[in-house]
């Protein structure tokens, strides 16, 4: 008999915490997303909101739209001079959302993300690489455009911090396509010797600003999101 009453008792304890579980999935059919690493751990800072819906028990839609531009820029390449006052950049990215777990307090979600980002500036006294004829120049000023276009695949796990707020952490790997344009050239010369070690950049950040012409590469993705469910 006290079997049984232990056995009524364990039953009852997860059926609660099942119905608990369910409760809490009901709550939300909405998130609001902040990517805390686009506007401070990036050479193109910018600042991104995002919006996800469940669409379906496992399924989850949504959009992130970043925008950035000298004023608006917090991170070490405004204070190390990275970005200049013409500096705007607009990114768009829809994704779509597999919840692996849909009845776990731990969201583990696998999704699909195309992007798409504009970036724009005005640079002075510098240099450019040109990948079609593999030339070096120097320039007194020039127009930059970078238009980039990317699909990754995301794998995303949710911690929970209070009823509302929770930490999204993302990672992911793609493809994409780097379209970079150099116009409005003034005082445009081919330096036959350049040396590239001549100016100091941090390797990572030398291809996007640089590397004048289309390049296609491996896309990596890291970020940590601040998100509010409602």
């Amino acid at each position: 008999m006290k079997s049984n009453f232990l056995l009524t008792a364990l039953l009852i304890l997860f059926g609660s915490h099942s119905l608990a579980q369910e409760k809490i999935e009901r709550e939300y059919n909405s998130i609001i997303t902040f990517s805390t690493f686009s506007p401070i751990v990036n050479y193109a800072p910018r600042w991104n909101l995002g919006y996800i819906r469940k669409i379906e028990k496992r399924y989850w839609l949504g959009v992130e739209i970043g925008y950035g531009n000298q004023n608006l820029s917090v991170n070490f390449a405004e204070e190390g001079g990275w970005i200049k006052k013409d500096y705007k950049i607009f990114e768009i990215k829809p994704e779509i959302y597999y919840d692996l777990r849909p009845k776990s307090n731990l969201k583990h979600l696998l999704s699909l993300e195309l992007q798409y980002l504009n970036h724009l500036d005005n640079f002075k006294n510098s240099w450019y690489y040109n990948l079609e004829n593999k030339t070096y120049y120097r320039y007194d000023l020039a127009d930059y455009q970078r238009v980039k276009y990317g699909v990754n695949i995301n794998y995303s796990l949710i911690y929970n911090l209070t009823k509302k707020l929770a930490i999204m952490q993302k990672t992911g790997i793609g493809f994409r396509q780097r379209n970079v344009k150099y116009s409005n050239i003034i005082n445009k010369i081919e330096d036959e010797n350049f040396e590239e070690s001549d100016v100091i950049l941090v390797p990572v950040s030398n291809g996007f600003l640089r590397d004048n012409g289309i390049n296609n590469s491996f896309n990596f993705n890291l970020d940590l999101k601040i998100i509010y469910k409602f």
